[in-house]
């Protein structure tokens, strides 16, 4: 809390200076009118010093005045100012106590000699002073306050309230000074305490009903449901229902395991416009939180449904939906929503990750980039977008645009595992190319990253096969492949070609066998049909070339194979 007090101080008046009769701050006025004038002359100039902020010229003033009258109060207190003002408050601290010797019943001076405390930490003393104005004006609102924050800084919680309720006989209940108390209230756990601070309001302000809503819904987020019943009907007695008190039954009527109650009482609360859109969705939100069936939350999706298509423009509305459909499995509609949002405000980077996680999810590669793309014009610096729109043109293809996009996005990378996956997906580009070169480069940073990524060990392993290059490194790769992932049929595969492709035949239909019961991909089958002919079983090959072809996805020689019973790699 911080208490803003305006004060007027006493100014140091230069005609007051000159004429002894018209001024209480300079007892001791220099002797000749000559001295006079000279002295009017210093505290003008220094006072002009002041206001232009040229303080160290102020000082040189103030101080030359000082010498000239040693007894004014005035110009120490105006020095002390000047060396507050100018960062230096330990200096300033024993010009201020010399005009408070000076004048002691000066209350600005004392006033400003707390202030001068507080800037530089010395809050007991602070304290001191302000107790001391108090004795003397015990109604002084702003010294009150001051006097208020002080004791809450040294964490003197009793003196604190102490003067809030002097504050309070001054001036009645005051809405800031409740807030203070509640917050400290809460913070030590006093729930009966807060709930008195809240009746002194709506005693105080019989005609707002807001603080009468508010101590039934503080009630009923802290569990007591009967004292909040009790306060609806109090409500209820001298003043109309309204929407929110609907609401605020319809948790209670939740809370009691009467969830046709409540969800009636919501539908009633929502269909009125007073209720506006911010405690609509903060029950929403609640009853989210409490739900536990997946039929509650399908009735809570619909209502929030309705509340997004009612409320187009709250992009919080959208999301939210997005969310619980996603959660709910509707994917398409989650996207649907999520775009709703973005098109409310673009410049939210989750959602947008929403978005593109959803349509990888769904093979929606197209959008993936599109999406990706169109966020990037909002977060520049995001890897992840560029890894999205690259990995979403490395899949169409486009290897070319697959390639700017992750390398524009690796310079944006920090993460190693990050990175391993960036070089990754350009190793599989470049090799799209054909640029070989560039694809085994990119390669083997990912797996100085990440020796063992096995998204890197398979396509490098594989392609190296392909291309009948490096063969011992291949199936050192895949080796160490299959260790580590000994059922995953891809994977044996891979290990399994690198095999055949070493002639090691019989080795790789141990592998290539497995991987064709595991998953009946056309490429794996027709594989496991080429180790077959490699080993003299032609009946045996043509079978699995045959259920390859039916698969759909194998060779462009497949045909061939079959028609000619013949291997053509």
């Amino acid at each position: 809390m911080r208490f803003i007090v305006f004060f007027s101080v006493l100014m140091l008046s230069v005609s007051a200076i000159a004429q002894k009769k018209r001024s209480r701050d300079i007892p001791v006025i220099p002797q000749s009118q000559e001295d006079s004038v000279q002295f009017e002359a210093v505290i003008v100039e220094a006072e002009k010093q002041l206001i232009l902020e040229n303080y160290a010229k102020a000082l040189e003033s103030f101080t030359k005045a000082l010498e000239m009258n040693s007894r004014s109060a005035a110009v120490n207190y105006k020095i002390a100012e000047v060396l507050t003002k100018s960062k230096e408050g330990e200096k300033a601290i024993p010009y201020s106590l010399k005009a408070i010797e000076l004048e002691p019943e000066n209350k600005y001076y004392r006033l400003a000699l707390a202030r001068l405390y507080q800037s530089v930490g010395y809050f007991v003393d602070a304290t001191k002073e302000y107790e001391k104005i108090l004795l003397k004006y015990p109604s002084d609102e702003a010294t009150l306050y001051e006097l208020a924050e002080l004791y809450q800084n040294l964490g003197r919680v009793e003196e604190m309230f102490s003067t809030f309720d002097k504050i309070e006989e001054q001036l009645g209940v005051k809405l800031e000074i409740v807030r203070e108390r509640q917050r400290i209230l809460m913070k030590n756990k006093d729930l009966d305490g807060v709930i008195a601070e809240y009746k002194k309001l709506i005693d105080a302000y019989p005609n707002e009903n807001a603080y009468a809503i508010e101590l039934i819904d503080f009630l009923i987020q802290n569990k007591r449901t009967e004292q909040a019943s009790r306060e609806i009907e109090i409500y209820e007695k001298d003043k109309p229902s309204s929407s929110r008190i609907t609401l605020l039954k319809s948790e209670l009527a939740w809370m009691a395991d009467d969830r046709e109650k409540a969800f009636n009482l919501l539908r009633e609360a929502f269909e009125t416009s007073a209720l506006d859109f911010q405690a609509k969705f903060q029950i929403l939100t609640n009853y989210l939180s409490m739900a536990t069936s997946s039929e509650e939350r399908e009735r809570i999706t619909n209502i929030s449904k309705g509340l997004a298509d009612g409320h187009p423009g709250e992009y919080k509305a959208q999301a939210f939906v997005g969310d619980l459909l996603y959660q709910s499995g509707d994917k398409l509609g989650a996207v649907d929503y999520y775009l709703r949002a973005i098109r409310i405000s673009p410049a939210n980077f989750s959602v947008w990750q929403n978005i593109i996680n959803v349509e990888a999810e769904l093979n929606n590669y197209d959008s993936v980039v599109v999406h990706a793309e169109q966020a990037l014009e909002y977060f520049p610096n995001q890897a992840m977008l560029y890894y999205f729109a690259g990995t979403g043109h490395l899949i169409k293809n486009n290897y070319q645009k697959s390639i700017r996009s992750l390398e524009q996005g690796k310079k944006y990378t920090i993460d190693p595992d990050l990175l391993t996956v960036f070089y990754g997906q350009l190793g599989d580009a470049y090799n799209g190319l054909e640029d070989h070169e560039k694809s085994d480069q990119s390669y083997e940073k990912a797996l100085e990253n990440k020796a063992n990524n096995d998204h890197v060990l398979n396509n490098y392993s594989y392609f190296l096969s392909l291309r009948k290059k490096d063969l011992d490194k291949a199936l050192e790769m895949s080796t160490r492949l299959v260790a580590e992932h000994p059922e995953n049929p891809t994977y044996l595969d891979t290990h399994g070609w690198v095999l055949y492709t070493n002639g090691q035949y019989k080795e790789s239909k141990k592998f290539l066998e497995k991987a064709a019961t595991l998953d009946n991909d056309a490429t794996i089958v027709e594989h496991y049909g080429d180790v077959l002919f490699q080993l003299g079983d032609i009946e045996g090959a043509i079978v699995q070339w045959e259920k390859a072809r039916t698969l759909g996805g194998a060779s462009e020689n497949i045909d061939k194979k079959i028609a000619d019973k013949k291997l053509y790699e």
